[in-house]
């Protein structure tokens, strides 16, 4: 028995008043009991019922008075389990009861937050804390629900099944889930083919709900948060998210938003939702956390299990049991203040990184018009000084992430009436690259090629990025610049290693698989991305097999000027 159990302990004739001194005596950082219920045992020691705070205020406020006796007021039917059970027993054993049709839901979860151990002979022997007893079972055993298997959740779902947890994934997206159960990932990243290989229908099985079997102990939100037109987040998806959780929350379960969010979404817009769609209580009913992914596409599994995951809750009880889980990834967590701290980091990443790069590319734009080169002046400006890591400049930056998150940290600081002045214009800075780009491809061809009518371009690079490889093309620079180029000329053909043909032709550009083919006959290159395929490339071969002259626009600096200055017909040119 629970040495400190008789300090709750009360009998069926004792007064109201005495039940309430018992309670405000109860310290629970001292006990360790719960705070906020009295056991109520007759002489022999078995239990005959509990009284709450909640259940001695309403009855005072009913005309029972303090002389009363405890057992007027107490709950005769309390919820008990026996002892002998283990941890994750008990839990098995509570979530089943959650199911009963007899119990009033609300009702429910207060009674299970606290739960009575009892003997063989119904006598308590200890009182403990619903969260407590989960966070000290072995996380291991809880099923966990991932919503939304694009390239944050699948590789989110995958990494946790295999490291042994029972994982249930969910898309809106039939065919990303029809795909996912043939075992063909819908992306590229690299490991991702043979992890969903390994896992498939073991410890990670694609769900149509999370009903059933399919019901979960801890649920992560990771669907996508788009821009509008008006460049402010639709959180259209994240409130489907958020329905489809509330339905099939039980008592005790946990939700981790994984989402790029408005700071305050999760506090003031999911937890409502999921609220009134369980009829439970956040923080008491059941748990919440914001965990912002912040991996790099190309690297998602490795950096999954080395990055320190950022933890915020809604309460310490959403914190603990969010880090218990995630100490199964890494063995760094970064624990803040609030939900909204935990928002605040994702968008400080992902906004921080785009101001950045703007300064480079704003640099290039400036160097430019002066005849420098940039590459020389920033590899001069970092050499040996540590207070100067400016990065190179690019042809615009793109990204699901960065061409949207700084537009969400604006909306955020609007919502406080004030304006930011750097998110906005870096974001304009990557459209001046774009732009800066087509403009030197027109220029060339109107004025070296004025009698073609339709000059061949080649263009390398369609994913937003190269290196890490990825297939993503979400938020890439090469499809307004393809758009762009269209405008003069509809001859235009495309090479990535990592994007499906299907992509390219979507944009319609002849997609080839051949880059001799793609080299013959071109009027202009443009390298959109530096994929490592393209490093290697023989240049001066390829380039022999342009047509002269012929423009090469490098925009990541992949060749040397010296080398391409000897194909004599070839016109260089990088950012």
């Amino acid at each position: 028995m629970n040495k400190n159990l008789s300090k709750i302990l009360i009998g069926p004739e004792e007064s109201v008043k005495a039940a309430l001194k018992k309670l405000a005596d109860n310290d629970s950082n001292a006990t360790s009991l719960p705070a906020g219920m009295i056991l109520v045992v007759e002489k022999n020691g078995r239990l005959a019922g509990i009284a709450t705070d909640g259940d001695i205020r309403r009855s005072l406020s009913r005309g029972v008075t303090l002389q009363s006796p405890i057992s007027k007021i107490m709950n005769r039917n309390p919820f008990a389990v026996e002892s002998g059970k283990s941890n994750a027993e008990i839990l098995a054993f509570i979530s089943g009861q959650s199911h009963l049709e007899n119990w009033h839901k609300n009702r429910l979860a207060n009674r299970l937050n606290k739960i009575i151990i009892v003997d063989k002979e119904k006598r308590p022997v200890d009182l403990v804390s619903f969260y407590d007893l989960w966070h000290r079972s072995d996380v291991r055993l809880k099923q966990i629900g991932v919503l939304g298997l694009g390239y944050v959740g699948l590789t989110l779902a995958l990494t946790l099944a295999d490291l042994g947890f029972t994982v249930k994934g969910f898309d809106i997206n039939a065919a990303v889930r029809e795909s996912l159960k043939k075992g063909r990932p819908h992306f590229y990243e690299n490991g991702i083919g043979q992890m969903l290989k390994d896992c498939l229908n073991k410890k990670f099985e694609v769900a149509a709900n999370f009903t059933g079997k399919n019901q979960c102990d801890i649920y992560f939100i990771a669907v996508g948060t788009p821009l509008g037109k008006s460049k402010k987040p639709d959180l259209k998806y994240l409130r489907s998210a958020a329905e489809k959780v509330g339905k099939v929350l039980k008592c005790g379960d946990l939700v981790i938003l994984r989402s790029t969010v408005p700071i305050g979404t999760t506090r003031n817009f999911v937890v409502p939702i999921l609220e009134k769609t369980s009829s439970l209580k956040a923080g008491d009913g059941f748990l919440v956390a914001f965990a912002p992914e912040r991996t790099i596409e190309g690297k998602a599994l490795e950096e999954l299990r080395s990055l320190p995951q950022v933890i915020g809750g809604l309460n310490k009880a959403s914190v603990d049991l969010t880090a218990a889980l995630f100490n199964n990834l890494t063995h760094s967590t970064v624990l803040v203040d609030s939900l909204e701290e935990a928002e605040v980091v994702k968008l400080v990443n992902n906004t921080y990184r785009d101001v950045t790069f703007s300064f480079a590319n704003e640099l290039a734009l400036i160097c430019h018009r002066f005849g420098i080169d940039t590459r020389r002046i920033i590899e001069a400006a970092n050499r040996g000084y540590g207070r100067s890591n400016v990065p190179l400049p690019s042809p615009g930056v793109g990204g699901a992430c960065l061409e949207k998150d700084p537009f969400i940290f604006s909306e955020s600081a609007k919502s406080k009436n004030y304006e930011p002045l750097l998110p906005t214009n870096s974001r304009k800075i990557s459209d001046l690259m774009v732009d800066f780009v087509s403009q030197n491809v027109v220029e060339f061809l109107r004025e070296h090629k004025p009698g073609v009518k339709n000059p061949k371009v080649l263009v390398l690079g369609f994913a937003f990025k190269g290196r890490p490889v990825t297939s993503d093309m979400r938020g890439s620079t090469t499809v307004p610049l393809i758009k762009k180029i269209q405008k003069i000329t509809k001859n235009i053909h495309g090479f990535d290693p990592a994007v499906q043909r299907s992509e390219i032709v979507g944009l319609k550009v002849r997609p080839v698989s051949d880059l001799k083919k793609g080299f013959a006959g071109a009027d202009a290159v443009v390298i959109m991305n530096n994929n490592p395929a393209f490093e290697n490339l023989r240049i001066r071969p390829l380039l022999s097999l342009a047509n002269k002259p012929c423009f090469l626009f490098d925009a990541w600096g992949l060749y040397e000027k010296d080398e391409v200055a000897k194909v004599r017909h070839a016109r260089y040119k990088r950012l």
